[in-house]
């Protein structure tokens, strides 16, 4: 069973799901991050991946909806600490450049650090 938590970090959208990335845990997370960061007009929203040991096609699909979304917003979403099941995913999709991938991310950053940690 996984648990989704969204948090204000320093004027920066913490999300993490802990479990599988998939079926109707996908959709919540998704719908919950869409709706606080244009609530909170957030401009970075990280989604944090490090405890998510799989993802399925709705996490996926998910996952771009989001990036998506956020992009045509002017906002920005940064894919932390994946987990290697979760970036071999991406990558045999050929979405891994898709999205902006971080392994070094700490909910103590700021925004400009996060920027600027981006692996890609």
């Amino acid at each position: 069973m996984s648990r989704i938590a969204i948090i204000d970090r320093q004027g920066v959208l913490w999300a993490r799901a802990d479990g599988p990335f998939g079926g109707p845990v996908c959709l919540e997370l998704e719908v919950a991050v869409l709706e606080a960061a244009t609530v909170g007009r957030f401009p970075v929203t990280v989604l944090d991946l490090s405890q998510t040991p799989t993802v399925d096609s709705c996490g996926v699909g998910a996952l771009v909806r989001l990036q998506t979304a956020l992009a045509t917003k002017g906002r920005r979403l940064i894919l932390a600490n994946p987990t290697a099941a979760v970036a071999d995913e991406l990558r045999l999709r050929d979405l891994y450049a898709f999205f902006q991938i971080s392994y070094e991310l700490t909910p103590d950053m700021d925004q400009e650090e996060l920027l600027l940690a981006s692996d890609l």
